[in-house]
């Protein structure tokens, strides 16, 4: 890149003056310039670059460089424009014997850094001699940086210019060290002197800067963005330049420009800088910093001038990120804890003051965090970053305050908090802190409703001797009198005895009816929630459960802490055989947790919303959201409850035929705690559908006894959740043992006459295989009738179709057994049940008529044909999906029925196979 065009733009003003100056001191008329101006605003590159411009007026350039890492060697400056400039021998050991000699003196005693009158007026007389043989531009960038012996040189160089032909330049800051200003204040006294200023660049000035090295498209698109992160800053803005060249946006070189200019400022600047990390505004920046408010506010209008920062803090996050890396980190820690200190004496918000309190983290002496008002502080800000959408800065404010927390008493009660507020997160981040709150209840240290937090953890990861010793614990010490532990109490009750059935008893006697008051709304909508759900696995689904249900999902809102009040709430309406409904209210929780950082909660819903799909029959919904659950938390996290999603996976992918897949999750280790829950009950099922499916029978009938033995000891044998008698009759079925078939659904029917639709049809399906055949289709169109409902089973629905169609075939009714086929196999098909339908495809084409000719049937044309017109496309879309026209579509048709002996599509027997199901797929798609 051109660096001086880069830089020159809208220079042209002071190009000008410089010019006609240089002139004036050509003709014997010396003048003096301060160049002056914000950090990187291009002063530097203009004083060098009017060198060439000064060549070509028959002037020589000079040039020199101040530095803070030289301003130690006595007339280091004038050392530099000694070097440079084409003096004869003698002249130029002159100047060197003068320069040693003024280094020598200032070694010798203290002068301030001021040199011999004799040796300032020598070096400058050297200058001046040669300017009389030719024209002189010397120029002195950074002049405050410069040593205090060059600095007087020049300033006794710049009050004899008036009739030497001598153009001297210094760039200034504007803002340099106190001799750099008294320097610049003398100068300008001098009436050959003159100021010439240089601004950063305007919102024009970044668009030709741009456009001239992007293109005018990319300058319209970017530049006013450009202007307002550099504040026309030259050096930012070509750094953005660059970045945008490589395929960024203020990425690395802009983040070096800025890293640039903050090198080159002084030092109460950059701790204004430093001020503005932490606190992100000038107010209270001069109590932060120690810093007069005079000193303060000039800072802040240069660096504001110099495009680092606008009133409102950084113009770019790059910039702040950029800053704040390059501060000390002790520094910048202490900054945090005394921005915390005033924070808390000006009345500020919780957040803020914890925001502060986490930057300075827990110093060996504990520092700020030993104030007595911090740990309310961290503790309050974690409340209220658990309500809004930043469980991780809850988790963060709660690590702080357990580590420096010393009360035992205390310290268990945070340490409860934190394992609530990790548990959003991630549950399993929490399981080396269970140890230490069982320790805490041993000696007394941990509340009622803690113990509760801390028993259903060690539930949740199957520690369950634990478990067992805090809920005997909670049982000899009696009922809390408080609010808060006794509803968290009935909610443990509540919640043991449908998901940790066996432990219900360490809790004693069941309490008197009623429920108890509550602390709060929100534990009011969890106790409800739970309530529901123990209703309706214990006594089956009724009415009121769902209604409880229906009205906790309306009230309950994003910020409520706990997943259990809307997983309950879901799982209630699901068991009663209100999967619709579900579905509706799991997807809009689903939507409102996408907004906030709780993969914990989000993975539990997800898991909650397969096992609602797979109960409607989605399996492809049911297997993706499985899957996700479990890829958002990794297994060891879920503990027993692992067994939830796992067996929706093994669920589905057994009834799509993905037999390999279903063994793999199967393959998966499971905790041995896992079956004393209700969700070893739902993997007991889940296995058992896979030996029915994959023909292992006896196996299977193993799985659902035990479900159903431990489901009946339990209390929660209800077909509602596990229909496992419906699925022994089948097994039963499958060995060749009807009567054993009917006894078991007749038992269900008995002993649960109300049963939700799906159940029922799955019963009824089932039912019609153990009757005689020709009571069979009265049996399956039932079981259609009741699968087809709102609350039905798609997939329940195929298998239904299927058996109609074998039931009618069985009875020698070929055409109605074509049209339950067809309709099976689109049912089939939509769930992506692709074993239901290969089977299907076999079972047909070994019942297809003969054709009329022996040596000529159908072409494979033909059959794709037919097959797709069999399960209801119609012509156009068995054109689009095999790519031909509707013509060619009624030809093979045709043919088809001829050869058939056919007359209507509607006695095509159905003839899909598995590269037809692709066909199938694309034409309804399309």
């Amino acid at each position: 890149m051109e660096e001086f065009a880069v830089e020159l733009v809208e220079r042209e003003a002071p190009l000008a003056l410089l010019t006609a100056l240089a002139e004036q001191a050509r003709d014997g008329h010396g003048r003096a310039v301060l160049v002056h101006g914000p950090v990187a605003a291009g002063k530097s590159v203009l004083v060098h670059h009017f060198a060439d411009r000064a060549l070509s007026l028959g002037m020589l350039p000079l040039s020199a460089l101040g530095s803070k890492d030289e301003r130690h060697l006595t007339l280091g400056v004038v050392r530099q424009l000694v070097d440079d400039a084409p003096l004869d021998s003698g002249d130029r050991a002159r100047a060197v014997a003068l320069i040693e000699e003024g280094v020598r003196a200032a070694q010798r005693r203290d002068t301030g850094g001021q040199p011999d009158d004799d040796i300032v007026h020598g070096l400058c007389t050297v200058f001046l001699e040669l300017a009389e043989r030719c024209p002189l531009y010397i120029a002195v960038d950074d002049v405050e940086q410069a040593d205090q012996a060059s600095l007087t040189c020049l300033a006794y160089l710049a009050r004899r210019l008036n009739s030497a032909r001598v153009l001297a330049a210094f760039t200034h800051g504007g803002h340099g060290c106190d001799t750099g200003f008294r320097f610049g204040a003398d100068l300008m006294r001098q009436p050959n002197c003159h100021r010439v200023e240089v601004t950063q660049l305007s919102a024009t000035g970044v668009w030709q800067l741009t456009a001239q090295h992007l293109g005018k498209g990319t300058a319209d698109e970017r530049a006013t963005d450009w202007h307002a992160y550099s504040g026309g800053n030259p050096l930012l803005v070509e750094a953005l330049v660059r970045d945008h060249l490589g395929g960024g946006e203020a990425g690395p070189r802009y983040r070096e420009a800025v890293l640039s200019c903050l090198r080159r400022h002084r030092p109460d600047m950059i701790r204004v800088l430093s001020g503005y990390v932490v606190l992100g505004e000038p107010e209270n920046l001069d109590r932060l910093l120690d810093l007069s408010p005079a000193r303060t506010t000039e800072a802040v209008r240069e660096l504001i001038a110099g495009g680092l920062l606008t009133t409102d803090g950084f113009r770019h996050e790059t910039a702040r990120e950029a800053v704040a890396g390059a501060i000390d980190a002790d520094e910048l820690a202490r900054l945090h804890a005394r921005a915390a200190v005033l924070a808390h004496e000006r009345g500020a918000g919780t957040a803020v003051i914890a925001g502060h309190l986490l930057h300075a983290g827990a110093p060996a002496d504990g520092g700020v965090l030993q104030e007595p008002w911090a740990l309310p502080v961290l503790e309050d800000a974690a409340a209220h970053a658990l309500r809004g959408a930043a469980a991780d800065r809850a988790v963060d404010c709660l690590r702080l305050a357990r580590l420096v927390c010393v009360d035992p008493l205390r310290r268990a009660r945070i340490t409860a908090a934190l394992i609530r507020a990790e548990w959003s997160i991630n549950p399993g981040v929490s399981t080396g802190r269970l140890g230490e709150l069982v320790d805490a209840m041993r000696k007394g240290c941990l509340r009622g409703a803690d113990a509760l937090t801390l028993a259903r953890a060690l539930l949740w990861h199957g520690r369950f001797e634990q478990a067992q010793e805090v809920l005997g614990h909670l049982a000899r010490s009696g009922q809390a009198t408080d609010p808060e532990t006794a509803t968290e109490l009935q909610i443990t009750r509540r919640r043991l005895r449908h998901t940790y059935p066996s432990f219900l008893a360490v809790l004693g006697p069941k309490p008197a009816a009623g429920r108890p008051p509550t602390h709060s709304v929100s534990a009011d909508r969890r106790l409800q929630a739970v309530s529901a759900l123990a209703a309706v696995l214990g006594e089956g689904p009724h009415q009121e459960a769902v209604d409880v249900a229906q009205r906790v999902l309306h009230g309950t809102r994003p910020e409520e802490l706990s997943t259990e009040t809307v997983e309950s709430a879901l799982l209630t309406l699901a068991y009663s055989g209100r999967a619709e409904r579900a579905t509706a209210w799991c997807d809009l929780h689903l939507d409102r947790m996408l907004l906030r950082h709780t993969p914990g909660r989000r993975a539990r819903l997800g898991a909650v919303r397969a096992e609602i799909a797979l109960r409607r029959g989605d399996l492809t919904d049911a297997r993706r959201y499985a899957s996700e659950a479990l890829a958002t938390l990794p297994a060891i996290s879920w503990g027993v409850t692992v067994g939830a999603p796992l067996s929706t996976l093994v669920l589905a992918t057994t009834a799509m035929g993905r037999y390999d897949e279903a063994q793999i999750h199967l393959d998966h280790r499971v905790p041995e705690a896992m079956f004393e829950t209700r969700y070893g009950m739902h993997y007991h099922y889940a296995r058992a559908r896979f030996g029915i499916a994959t023909g292992y029978l006896d196996m299977a009938l193993e799985d659902l006894r035990r479900c159903g033995a431990k489901l009946s000891q339990w209390g929660m044998d209800t077909p509602g959740l596990i229909p496992w008698r419906t699925d022994v009759a089948e097994v039963y079925l499958g060995l060749g043992r009807p009567d054993d078939a009917r006894r078991m659904l007749q038992e269900q029917s008995a002993r649960f006459p109300v049963m939700p639709n799906r159940v029922r049809g799955i019963a009824s399906r089932v039912l019609a295989g153990a009757g005689a055949p020709a009571h069979r289709p009265a049996l399956l169109r039932q079981a259609a009738e009741l699968l087809q409902s709102d609350d039905g089973d798609r997939y329940e629905l195929a298998l239904a179709f299927a058996d109609l169609a074998r039931a009618y075939r069985t009875l020698g009714e070929f055409r109605r057994a074509a049209a339950a086929e067809r309709r099976a196999v689109i049912v089939a098909a939509d769930c992506h049940a692709e074993a239901l339908v290969r089977g299907l495809a076999v079972e047909s084409a070994g019942a297809m008529p003969a054709p009329a000719d022996d040596g000529d049937g159908l072409t494979e044309a033909e059959r794709r044909v037919a097959a797709m017109a069999a399960v209801g496309c119609s012509n156009r879309e068995i054109a689009e999906g095999l790519h031909v026209t509707v013509s060619t579509v009624e030809q093979h048709l045709t043919r088809t029925y001829r050869k058939l002996r056919i007359s209507r599509r509607a006695d095509l027997p159905s003839l899909l196979g598995g590269p037809v199901m692709g066909d199938l797929t694309d034409a309804r798609r399309r």
